[in-house]
Order: structure tokens, then sequence, then C-alpha cells
């Protein structure tokens, strides 16, 4: 694995607003419209969407921005605690790789101990060809930021994800000037970027979106059987840099995965995020 300067990774000498001072909420909204204006017009700027209207109608020209950074990050479990174990952000990103079209997809990750295992192929199956994958582990997160950032000047990649896991490489990933660098190298290359964060993390300054995904109780196969259904997730849609609504609203919607469509639906009732748990229900996903 080459050697990565730390200088690379650098903060930036100079910030802008270095004074502290808070924005108007109105000039941030005439900014964050003219970023949604200029995105659009970017060379080698598309959409894909996500085979969800409620949601692609939010999101900038009807879908999720190629060329652009993205983050994933876990929300709690219905129990309030947000577990790394839960799989419903992996499984989230796991299923916005899938929405790209043919190609390499490139997962860079860092393991998260002994016993950490890489993401089960025939579970990945559900939203893409395994086949497509290629996996990266490092040591570092420095050398997970080099890898994804060398991806996305391969030709033949249709998507890089970069998955941390530790709590000190959630700093890392928080990192503004590793941000920017990735960034621009998605804008660049016209290559989406998704990071992938097992917590909820400090939240990159210059990413497109960035959701939110936890694990919501699945609705049993038949009245009165208490199994596990197909798997729910509640997703919150937290930053949408240059699509509607402004930052003051957190849109939030229920989702259920079916296995036999491959494709995600919306559960009307809980378009808002207020859902409960019943006896019929059961944690899936």
């Amino acid at each position: 694995m080459p050697v990565i300067s730390p200088n690379a990774f650098a903060p930036p000498a100079v910030v802008a607003n270095d004074r502290g001072v808070p924005l108007p909420a109105d000039l941030r909204e005439r900014v964050r419209r003219l970023e949604r204006a200029h995105s659009v017009q970017r060379a080698g700027r598309a959409t894909v969407s996500l085979g969800l209207a409620a949601i692609d109608a939010l999101l900038p020209e009807g879908g999720l921005l190629t060329g652009a950074l993205h983050e994933v990050e876990a929300g709690p479990a219905p129990s309030g605690r947000a577990a790394s174990h839960d799989g419903a952000a992996l499984a989230f990103a796991a299923f916005l790789l899938g929405r790209f079209p043919a190609g390499t997809l490139l997962w860079c990750r860092q393991p998260m101990g002994a016993f950490d295992a890489p993401p089960y192929a025939p579970a990945l199956a559900r939203w893409f060809d395994p086949a497509r994958l290629l996996m990266v582990t490092v040591r570092h997160e420095e050398y997970l930021f080099w890898a994804m950032e060398e991806g996305l000047r391969c030709p033949g990649i249709a998507a890089v994800l970069g998955e941390f896991a530790h709590s000190h490489a959630r700093h890392r990933a928080a990192d503004s000037t590793a941000g920017r660098r990735l960034s621009l190298a998605a804008e660049k290359s016209g290559v989406p970027v998704l990071l992938l964060h097992s917590h909820p993390a400090p939240p990159q300054g210059v990413c497109t979106t960035r959701w939110r995904v936890a694990s919501a109780p699945s609705r049993s196969t038949m009245p009165g059987l208490h199994d596990v259904g197909s798997p729910r997730w509640k997703i919150e849609l937290r930053r949408n840099r240059f699509g509607a609504p402004s930052a003051k609203e957190i849109p939030s919607w229920l989702v259920e995965w079916n296995d036999e469509t491959h494709s995600l639906s919306l559960v009307p009732q809980a378009r808002h995020g207020s859902f409960g748990e019943s006896r019929a229900e059961r944690l899936a996903g």
C-alpha cells in the first residue's frame, strides 16, 4: 500500500467566514438556490432515480446526482440506540449502488476489529450483482480516502463507496479538506461517491445529500402470525443541498423492500416517520 503524506489531508490555511458569524437565513437560501441552478448545468452531471416518486420529487432533477458526494449514516433503532451491527444503513447504501449503471462498484472499508467480516455477497445480491464488486480493505482512514480518490480516476468505475466504522474514523470522515477533495474528484469524473457511517457522524459540509437510515418494525406475512416480514427502514433526508426542501425541513419515510419486485415501496401511514410497533410487527432490516 503506498504511503500517503498526512499533509494531503491537512486543514486549509484560510477558512471562509473565519469569524464564525452565522449567515442570515435568507442569504443561505439564496446561495442554496444559486448552487442548485449551477449544479444541474455542470458538464457530466446526471441523475439516477430511486424508484420512489415521493423522494425523487425532492431531489434535484428528480434523482440522485452522479458526480457528487453523498452520505449515509446509521440512525437509532426503535429501541433508541444506534448499533453498528444494524445493517439498515449498509443495506440502503447497497440499494443506492445498485441504482447506478453497469460498471465496477468500488467498496473501500476499514475493518472494525479482529472479528470484523466484509459484507456478505449473497445478501448484497438483493441489490446488485456481487460480480460487479471490487472490495478494498485498508488499515488507516488516510489510505481509505486515497483508495477512493484513485478509484475515481479509473475508467469503468460506476460508483465508489467508503465505509467508516471506528469512532475516530468518523472524525476523519468529517475532515472538510478530505471531503472537498472527494467532491471535486467525483465532479470531475462524473462518478458518484458514497460515505457510509456505522453510527451518526459529524456532517460533511460539501455533501450533496445526507441520509440517516434505521431499521423499522416489519409486518408479519399473515395476520396473527408472529414472524419476521420484509425488511423496513426509516429514512431521513437530513441534507439536500441542491434540491427541496430547505435545511429547516427533514422529511422522513418508512420504506419496505420487496424481494419479488427487487424494489422499495413507501408505507403510506409512515410518510413523516410517525410509525409505531404493534404485536404483529417484528424488527427486520
